[in-house]
């Protein structure tokens, strides 16, 4: 993952609670977005990104591949884990 890098954000609206909702790009053009979700960092929210094909792919992938969070049997989604611990 980059570090002391500049990236550009390609910002597409605000959620309820104000914030940003885009994607990261690096100069090479290489979507982190993409990459986190490839390699199972982290979850497509289809909230946010409903009709997102690549996206969906990419978690697919991942989730059959057992990377990243994947390797659990059984992830809890942060937004699940939020409801229960409140």
């Amino acid at each position: 993952m980059p570090q002391a890098k500049e990236v550009t954000l390609h910002t597409h609206a605000k959620d309820t609670y104000g914030r940003i909702l885009g994607d990261v790009l690096l100069p090479d053009g290489t979507n982190v977005n993409h990459t986190l979700v490839q390699d199972g960092w982290c979850w497509w929210y289809r909230k946010y990104a409903p009709g997102d094909t690549v996206l969906e792919g990419l978690e697919k992938s991942a989730r059959e591949g057992r990377k990243g969070l994947w390797a659990d049997p059984q992830p809890v989604p942060p937004w699940e884990w939020r409801k229960r611990t409140r």
